[in-house]
């Protein structure tokens, strides 16, 4: 009984283990928040695990995403139900290569533009890129923030879309997103990020 009440509770202590405790409040959350963005706008090899969910007006969407950005270069996957593969979106400075689950294989220099012509809805990779990051795209307007008690933003406005941030994961430094929300018109687009790797 003593045996199998501790296997029991194992997982939950060491997922307890796995939790760090918030980040306390700076003193100076605006310097916090350039510090933050100037570490992490130099951060450009990563790679993330996570799930979507799409809905765009009455219609919605549910996947898996793996996502691999080396300097420029980056590789996006979705998966649909039973791990097959919906889409990926392979691109870099030259352009952008978009397949899609019938085989189809489409090619554009601007990925925003070419997901909307093939699928028909706006996806803002080009920012994505550094949304997903907790900061501003250095390309366009920043045209609202707000930042938390550490320093970090809980919401951006850029491009027409409003990020939130509703968690971030603590066990890393700098801790990084790991649920967040974007919103455009009648775009909603939550994401979930379960496994974040990234290069020293």
């Amino acid at each position: 009984m003593g045996l199998r009440l501790v296997a029991g509770l194992l997982p939950l202590w060491l997922a307890a283990c796995a939790v760090s405790p918030p980040q306390p409040p700076v003193d100076d959350a605006e310097e916090a928040w350039r510090d933050r963005v100037a570490e992490l706008s130099s951060r450009d090899e990563w790679r993330l695990q996570g799930r979507l969910a799409l809905a765009v007006g009455e219609e919605r969407w549910n996947a898996h995403m793996r996502w691999q950005q080396r300097d420029a270069a980056y590789d996006i996957r979705v998966f649909g139900p039973f791990g097959r593969q919906a889409a990926r979106l392979q691109g870099d400075e030259d352009g952008v290569v978009l397949h899609t689950r019938e085989g189809g294989t489409h090619r554009a220099r601007d990925a925003d533009g070419l997901v909307y012509h093939v699928l028909g809805w706006r996806l803002p990779v080009s920012g994505l890129r550094y949304w997903i990051l907790g900061i501003p795209a250095p390309h366009g307007d920043l045209e609202d923030r707000d930042l938390d008690a550490a320093g970090r933003a809980s919401r951006l406005r850029q491009g027409g879309w409003t990020v939130r941030y509703q968690r971030y994961d603590e066990t890393r430094r700098p801790a990084l997103p790991d649920r967040m929300t974007l919103e455009y018109d009648e775009i909603r687009l939550r994401l979930v990020m379960d496994d974040w790797r990234m290069d020293p």
